[in-house]
């Protein structure tokens, strides 16, 4: 009997996952890219207007219950949308159509995460975190999930919103939330920095980092946007991508740092070969800062839709589309 596909709203993705299980999840198909059983498809990106553009990320997963996806979304000034579509690897049959939004920001959060939790030491005294939209949200979840500082010092350009947004952050987590009133009060003795802003030009250099041993920058995912300058780039001793084909598109700040061409990026990691070492700390011992660039890749949001797929069948979850037949197809010719 065909399965029938499952149309699953984002009340059901948060109902299922957590940001404890989707780094675990994300940390558990990593470790399969990094032994081969898994890999991404380049991102697909074009951009118009005033900042309006739209993507699309792909990937599979081989071998036993392999599956593949695509994340399709768009973003303009008046709002966006987004999609995961999830299929059989084996069979090729649509299994579910899942609403992408929370799994997008769950996906962007948990890799970093992840990043923290392979590349930050161990006991950090303090953390900063810049920017206060929502994917701020997560990703102070993220860092709250692997790393337990004693706080987290919060700072964006406007101070009702930081304001705000410490106001309801504070108490969720054992560790203090703090509204700094500029950047350098924010970044002053903080060794875990999180960038998560839509900024155009670098605003963070070397000097501002003096005490950060790691850093993940996140916001700028778009070839015209940075949120650090070059002179970082001398400070870290380990530089760590997500994904590298994505990175040379779309990362203005490893583009020019590297090149913009196919010539190897010496000195770039990618965090799957970390992981296929193993599942412990892979910072090196006498570094004095990480860095973690994360751009998006699709296999961040494959290994969150599984998860939710699985939750889904288990709990009878989602609302219950008519399967994929050839039938069908034939029908709706």
């Amino acid at each position: 009997m065909t399965q029938a596909i499952r149309y699953l709203s984002e009340a059901d993705v948060v109902g299922v996952l957590d940001m404890p299980r989707a780094i675990d999840a994300l940390a558990d198909t990593l470790a399969l890219q990094g032994q081969g059983q898994a890999r991404n498809v380049p991102k697909a990106l074009a951009t118009w207007g005033d900042g309006s553009s739209m993507h699309a990320l792909g990937s599979v997963v081989t071998g036993e219950g392999g599956v593949c996806g695509f994340k399709n979304w768009v973003h303009t000034r008046q709002g966006g949308g987004s999609v995961f579509t999830l299929f059989d690897a084996d069979r090729g049959t649509l299994l579910a159509v899942i609403e992408a939004r929370a799994l997008g920001m769950l996906r962007t959060a948990a890799i970093t995460g992840l990043a923290t939790r392979t590349l930050a030491p161990a006991s950090p005294r303090h953390a900063a975190l810049i920017g206060t939209g929502p994917q701020a949200v997560t990703q102070l979840a993220a860092l709250a999930a692997v790393r337990q500082p004693q706080s987290v010092r919060v700072y964006s350009p406007t101070p009702e919103k930081r304001a705000e947004f410490v106001r309801q952050a504070q108490g969720r987590y054992p560790f203090s939330i703090e509204a700094a009133d500029s950047l350098e009060q924010a970044l002053a003795g903080a060794e875990i920095v999180t960038l998560i802003t839509r900024a155009e030009q670098p605003f963070v250099d070397a000097a501002a980092l003096r005490d950060c041993r790691h850093l993940n920058a996140v916001g700028a995912i778009l070839p015209a946007k940075a949120e650090f300058a070059q002179d970082v780039f001398e400070r870290a001793d380990l530089v760590v991508v997500d994904d590298l084909e994505n990175a040379r598109r779309g990362s203005r700040e490893l583009r020019e740092r590297y090149g913009a061409g196919v010539e190897p990026w010496e000195g770039v990691s990618v965090l799957c070969d970390l992981l296929a070492r193993g599942a412990g700390s892979q910072r090196p011992p006498d570094a004095r800062m990480t860095l973690f660039k994360g751009m998006g890749m699709g296999l961040s949001d494959l290994a969150l839709a599984r998860v939710v797929y699985q939750a889904a069948c288990e709990r009878d979850l989602g609302q219950r589309l008519a399967p994929q037949t050839r039938e069908n197809l034939l029908l709706a010719r």
